[in-house]
């Protein structure tokens, strides 16, 4: 079975970066093969702009001869401003003849990152892309599960060598050594993730957001205050940046705030409740009691024990989380009620069955106490990162916020695929159109809580 890079986006915001998806995006490009690395290319666009050749790029371009060459010809394309666009899931035309690491098909091997630049020393790269590139490239290829070694230019790719450039004035080996710092946590973010909010609570703005506060920016950047972040606003939101020598990176942030007239017209964002930390070590189930240990049977109690003992993970945490991810029955058949297909304990989608070797059908008929199993072999791999409740729950719900704050947005209603924050909009606690991973979490927080009562409790 072919391969989708449908992970990208919630990889690539995992890693702090600015990320626009563009139209189509999921369906576009054929199946790949193992994905091992990442090709580094420039554009060559003789433009200034953020990303002119976003059309390009999905619907490809005609080469001298008058040949055709269809899209995609990358999964991803990165603008002047450091924002990643994603473009293809699927395979695209933009390796040609080569070979890095002894792989020789690099559209099936290998992602595509088109950066936007004019292909010349005259066009010097910014350091806001340049920082994007290398975060990018390391939150990839630590995703992928391969060293900095899997990052090539298309010049050192390319064969018979010589027969590329790009990317142009780029030092791959010193680039390779400082994405290999970053995956290992001691690399130097030069350009820092810009916080949920500013000190006075203003909330950090960027296409997809809704409300009185984008109001207030478009009647500042002179937009019709429709209370939609769109890419009209985005635009010029931009202008506006450039015209108060600020980054346009086209995201409300607090030094924009500061230069918005009316900004003190904004309402803070309330604070969702505070969450349970993790005791320093996790305690054995029973010790103190179990929360809602009554509603299960003594195996099972004995089975998430030994999980969360090789996990490191308070047995209490997991078993509020599929609490809440059961509806307090902890049936291992239990269905999503929102029509995923999802099913039992920690409601296992079709392809996370398919990943741990078997189906929803097989999970649904298994007793709790089995698919317990299938629990331990999907946390496995988060091992030593599930530090408090949040972190289980999002290793359930969004991998990728894992260790994140608890303002991090996890879903924003208009941001495509619409579909992730209408499924998860009952998690929207302040009703603002944000799902905070704070927010999330204090859902299972009344879990843990309610499942702590008598009743519930097992103190054996």
């Amino acid at each position: 079975m072919g391969t989708r890079l449908s992970w990208l986006p919630a990889v690539l915001r995992g890693a702090g970066l600015k990320v626009s998806e563009y139209p189509g995006w999921l369906d576009r490009g054929r199946d790949m093969g193992d994905v091992k690395g990442v090709i580094c290319h420039h554009t060559g666009t003789p433009s200034d702009k953020v990303m002119p050749t976003l059309g390009m790029l999905a619907d490809g371009v005609v080469q001298a001869g008058g040949k055709h060459l269809p899209g995609p010809l990358s999964q991803l394309g990165l603008g002047r401003d450091g924002t990643f666009f994603i473009v293809a899931a699927g395979r695209a035309n933009h390796a040609g003849v080569g070979e890095w690491q002894k792989l020789t098909n690099g559209n099936m091997n290998f992602i595509g990152i088109e950066a936007e630049n004019r292909g010349t020393p005259a066009d010097p790269w910014p350091a806001v892309q340049l920082d994007a590139l290398r975060r990018g490239v390391a939150a990839i290829l630590k995703h992928l599960g391969s060293t900095a070694d899997y990052c090539a230019a298309h010049r050192e790719y390319a064969l018979p060598k010589g027969r590329k450039v790009d990317p142009h004035s780029i030092d791959m080996d010193d680039f390779r050594k400082q994405v290999a710092a970053l995956m290992a946590g001691t690399g130097v973010i030069t350009n820092p993730v810009i916080p949920a909010t500013d000190r006075d609570g203003r909330p950090t703005l960027r296409r997809g957001a809704r409300g009185d506060a984008v109001k207030i920016v478009q009647i500042a950047v002179g937009v019709n205050p429709d209370g939609v972040f769109g890419p009209t606003t985005e635009a010029k939101v931009r202008e506006f940046q450039r015209a108060h020598q600020l980054v346009a990176d086209g995201i409300v942030g607090p030094r924009s705030w500061a230069l918005i007239p009316g900004a003190n017209l904004v309402q803070p964002v309330p604070k969702a409740p505070a969450l349970a930390a993790a005791p320093a070590a996790a305690p054995a189930a029973g010790a103190t009691g179990l929360a809602w240990g009554q509603k299960v049977s003594p195996a099972f109690r004995a089975r998430v024990a030994e999980i969360c003992g090789e996990l490191g993970v308070v047995p209490d945490h997991l078993m509020a989380c599929m609490a809440f991810e059961t509806g307090t029955t902890f049936s291992p058949k239990i269905l999503n009620a929102a029509g995923s297909h999802a099913v039992g304990l920690i409601q296992f989608m079709p392809t996370t069955a398919a990943a741990l070797g078997t189906t929803t059908d097989a999970l649904a008929t298994m007793s709790a106490e089995d698919q317990l199993l299938y629990v331990r072999k999907y946390f496995l791999p988060q091992k030593g990162r599930l530090h408090n409740l949040g972190d289980v729950y999002m290793a359930i719900l969004w991998p990728a916020a894992i260790g994140k704050p608890d303002d991090h947005p996890l879903f924003v209603q208009g941001q495509a695929p619409e579909a992730r924050y209408f499924q998860n909009r009952g998690l929207d606690f302040d009703k603002d159109g944000v799902v905070t991973r704070a927010e999330a979490a204090a859902k299972v927080q009344s879990r843990l809580e309610e499942g702590l009562k008598p009743g519930n409790v097992f103190a054996g």
